[in-house]
């Protein structure tokens, strides 16, 4: 039995991981901090093996000794769109610190195999290196970092860089759920023009990505580092995703368009990327749509 070890797998990528895996048969470790939702595991919380972390090295390498994981899916981050200064620690201590003990254990142990889920932000205007936020800038600085272990040691490495990920039960504050919260409310929202190009890839693509790296890696030479973009068939703008959504729902949602101005360094075009070999998304944003709000 394949034993996978996953950070951020409170998260909602990372807790739909963790039930694909097991239903794949597949043992699952997850790294969790004591003020972790471990909620978000619903039925399948008695298969997983919670390993708890106090956020230092020390700890890391014990979880990671002890497990002796075969792959590791590292999902973890802390996410601000416009940070402040407040935000600087934990986008350093999620994004970067984290990972980097994460990487030494791994090769203390001697685990080969790491699957590092990144953000096409990463590449501004389809830059080889332009990040378009703080955070996107420490999600490479993980990357770049990694470059040592993968180059020094036989740690083989995938990184898949996703774009807008959604699904049923997602709890996260984003686009979908405030259309969603508004076309019941009737609160109106300022937007942007809506112009903005979106790549909407539906979870259980997402996860089918995830796993078909899994199942690449192993297959690997030492010191193997490739990134691919997880990006689906057809981009949408803004505002086509709000017609898909009232579509979906039958509701109009209250938009007044043009209202706010674009975010500083507005990604209007999503980066250019290889595709992972085996993987293609099977759920085009329209049926994604009403498999997320077929409860309505």
């Amino acid at each position: 039995m394949i034993k996978a070890f996953i950070t951020g797998a409170t998260g909602f990528v990372g807790a739909n991981l963790c039930n694909r895996l097991i239903k794949e048969n597949v043992e699952v470790y997850v790294l969790v901090r004591e003020t972790s939702n471990t909620s978000v595991f619903g039925d399948f919380k008695d298969k997983i093996n919670i390993c708890k972390y106090n956020g230092t090295i020390e700890t890391m390498q014990q979880i990671i000794s002890r497990v002796k994981p075969d792959v590791v899916f590292h999902l973890a981050a802390y996410f601000v769109a416009e940070h402040n200064s407040k935000d600087i620690n934990n986008l350093i201590n999620s994004n970067i610190s984290l990972g980097l003990y994460l990487l030494e254990a791994m090769k203390n142990e001697n685990v080969k195999y790491l699957i590092n889920i990144g953000t096409n932000w990463q590449n501004y205007n389809s830059e080889q290196y332009n990040p378009v936020d703080l955070y996107a800038a420490t999600k490479q600085a993980f990357y770049d970092l990694a470059k040592y272990y993968t180059e020094a040691t036989e740690l083989r490495m995938i990184t898949l860089k996703l774009c807008d990920t959604y699904g049923p039960k997602d709890f996260r504050p984003k686009l979908l759920s405030t259309l969603n919260r508004i076309s019941e409310t009737g609160e109106s929202l300022k937007m942007s023009k809506g112009e903005q190009e979106m790549g909407f890839v539906y979870i259980d693509d997402v996860i089918d990505a995830i796993i078909c790296a899994m199942k690449s890696i192993i297959k690997m030479p030492e010191h193997y580092n490739e990134d691919f973009l997880v990006a689906p068939e057809k981009f949408y703008s803004l505002k086509d995703v709000v017609k898909v959504f009232e579509d979906t729902v039958n509701k109009k949602v209250n938009i007044e368009w043009g209202k706010r101005e674009y975010r500083h360094r507005e990604v209007m075009k999503i980066s250019n990327g290889k595709k992972l070999e085996g993987w293609n998304p099977k759920i085009d944003l329209k049926v994604g749509m009403t498999k997320t709000f077929s409860d309505k």
